[in-house]
């Protein structure tokens, strides 16, 4: 067959936490997807429609729903399966991964199996099960590595007892049995090259934008300085360093935070803002990614901050950052390693000297001591950056150069 008259190429790719643009949360598997699909592939995408923040079903009744939920958006095919409610961070919780696992392993395939399959790594029970798929249909299998396991392990306080040794040796298996592995930040790769994986079976597929959804148009300038956080309230994300730098700089009159999201610590968060009577730090519940541009249009710099823990120097590819600069605002960033480096090359942001809440009071200073076209200057840097080295486009080509050559020239 020539090459004109050649089948779409399929891949099926899984991962529990893939969010449609109309839920809050990540959405680089169908914007990625929907990329693959215009160089004429054929892309589905597995995942479980109970959100990983709201803690309920989004496309289906309830749990005794167990069905199979097909729906299409941008040309990608989204297959909803069932997972095990849950809304505490316990032992329900590992059933939620668990059952995911089950779902996707009783999957059938249509007529036309893919020719490849994606197992990605919010947690390593849905990538077995990827692998077992994969296997069973007799096609590659990619390892996404989203989030380090067991390493992750540590940004919670966990221990290394036997379910820690457990997680690392389930993913040293999926590191020796996959074909390739995709990950999102370099460090990353470096990390599990230093620990034996070949070098050539590693590829950056870094995080980026949908530059195309944010306005071209910078912000408008303005005196004032309201900063925004968008993404998950969770221990690992800091946010009490945002809290503290709203106290130290509670005079100040036009500055004022607006954290956007949900996750395990926002209700301690939001009771401690109230104690200390910070009123001019707001709480917001999620939003849509296709409802982000609009929010981030209305503030003036983004906020990027995590725990200052060792794995964040090199483990982390956020998508809040990319977004900021999407939405062409300046950033003022505590996260440091790859992140770091990340501003420091876009000139889209202000890097502060350290994890704590006064250094990032100080980060807030300095950007606020800039004159409001200098901020404006400063975000529109970090859109020509993200635009230039994140755009989706451009990570879905690097995607495709992964994944092309593993796929049998006779299918």
């Amino acid at each position: 067959m020539g090459s004109n008259e050649a089948a779409p190429r399929r891949l099926l790719w899984v991962n529990h936490f893939a969010a449609a643009p109309d839920m809050g949360g990540g959405t680089r598997h169908v914007e990625l997807g929907r990329e693959l699909v215009r160089r004429g592939w054929s892309v589905q995408i597995a995942a479980s429609d109970f959100h990983l923040h709201h803690r309920e079903y989004l496309r289906r009744r309830d749990s005794s729903d167990r069905s199979v939920i097909h729906e299409r958006i941008d040309g990608v095919d989204m297959t909803w399966l069932w997972a095990h409610p849950y809304t505490r961070n316990d032992t329900s919780r590992i059933r939620n991964w668990i059952s995911f696992g089950a779902s996707l392993s009783s999957l059938a395939v249509e007529s036309e199996p893919p020719d490849l399959v994606i197992g990605s790594t919010p947690h390593l029970f849905a990538a077995l099960a990827s692998w077992r798929l994969a296997r069973r249909l007799g096609v590659p299998f990619v390892l996404e590595v989203r989030d380090l396991w067991p390493e992750s392990l540590a940004v919670g306080g966990g221990l290394r007892g036997p379910g820690y040794w457990s997680l690392f040796a389930l993913s040293r298996f999926l590191y020796r049995v996959a074909d390739g592995i995709i990950v999102l930040a370099s460090g990353v790769g470096e990390y599990l090259i230093q620990r034996g994986v070949p070098s050539r079976r590693v590829t950056l597929v870094p995080n980026g934008v949908d530059a195309r959804a944010f306005a071209a148009a910078a912000p408008e300038e303005r005196e004032r300085l309201r900063l925004v956080y968008a993404g998950a309230h969770g221990p690992a994300n800091g946010l009490e360093a945002v809290l503290l730098a709203a106290a130290i700089l509670r005079d100040d009159q036009g500055v004022s935070f607006l954290l956007v999201g949900d996750g395990p610590s926002k209700s301690e968060l939001t009771e401690r803002a109230r104690e200390q009577g910070l009123e001019r730090v707001c709480f917001q519940e999620p939003v849509p990614k296709s409802a982000m541009p609009a929010l981030l249009g209305e503030c003036d710099a983004g906020l990027m901050v995590l725990r200052d823990l060792p794995l964040f120097s090199f483990g982390v590819s956020p998508n809040k950052l990319f977004d900021y600069w999407g939405a062409s605002l300046p950033v003022v960033c505590n996260v440091g390693g790859d992140v770091a480096g990340m501003v420091a090359a876009s000139g889209g942001g202000i890097q502060a000297r350290d994890g704590s809440g006064p250094a990032l009071a100080g980060a807030i200073q300095a950007l606020l001591s800039l004159s409001p076209s200098e901020r404006r200057a400063m975000g529109l840097r970090g859109r020509s950056w993200v635009t230039a080295e994140r755009d989706r486009p451009i990570v879905a080509a690097k995607l495709e150069g992964a994944i092309a050559p593993l796929i049998r020239s006779s299918r």
